[in-house]
């Protein structure tokens, strides 16, 4: 029997963008549950022990295609996938560099979604659950962030349509829509913006992490569509 503090006690979970910030966090604290984590980034100089490590570029679709590969070979199927990474760019309509837009989209969206698309047998098999860690950008537009706030819109969309069509299935689905948190995505978002970046004022990745992890230990009668969190000092 699961032990109460163990819940995800031999699940295998997958999460992206898994090196730094809330992706480390998730990964941490469904580690410290008792999940098997396979966390992929494009570099790793340090993981846990107990982690199996990915390399990916989630922009390159060979990659994502190559990292669902890995991620099939073992006879047990993925029971959590939590969606992390994620790209970030600055500047108006006006003068917005469409390359660079393509790249945001490419991390921030197809990536998440042909990664889905590949891996969604495996969830279907274990009724599992899939994580989109969005953004409060992904609700509400702001001046200079048109790109980046479109990709988080697409993704909600996504998140969306994906969970009416695997819900029957016994698969849920989250987005996750965090405020500002300290990581180190966020010191470069302030410095892009041209603003004081205190750490100690945000929120905190594990603050992240805890609240999805309460959310993914939900009994099957329900499901956590939507999670919204915000720092307390606003």
């Amino acid at each position: 029997m699961i032990q109460p503090s163990k819940p995800f006690l031999n699940q295998r979970v997958l999460v992206t963008g898994a090196s730094s910030g809330i992706g480390f966090a998730v990964a941490q604290a469904l580690a410290l549950a008792g999940a098997h984590i396979h966390a992929v980034a494009r570099h790793w100089k340090q993981a846990p022990p107990a982690w199996h490590t990915h390399c990916a570029d989630l922009s390159v679709e060979s990659d994502v295609k190559r990292l669902a590969q890995e991620l099939q070979q073992d006879a047990n199927p993925l029971d959590v996938v939590v969606h992390s990474a994620g790209a970030f760019a600055v500047g108006s309509v006006v003068d917005f560099d469409i390359h660079e837009l393509d790249k945001l989209y490419a991390i921030n969206v197809r990536a998440p979604f042909l990664l889905t698309q590949l891996l969604l047998p495996q969830l279907i098999q274990s009724k599992g659950q899939v994580v989109f860690i969005n953004s409060s950008a992904g609700i509400a537009s702001k001046q200079d962030l048109s790109g980046y706030s479109s990709t988080k819109f697409a993704l909600k969309s996504i998140a969306d349509a994906l969970r009416l069509e695997v819900n029957e299935h016994g698969v849920r689905v989250m987005s996750v829509y965090p405020g500002k948190t300290a990581s180190p995505m966020q010191e470069q978002v302030h410095k892009l913006l041209g603003q004081d970046y205190q750490a100690n004022k945000l929120m905190q990745a594990e603050d992240v992490a805890q609240a999805v992890l309460a959310a993914l230990v939900l009994p099957q009668t329900a499901e956590m569509t939507d999670l919204h969190i915000r720092p307390m000092q606003k």
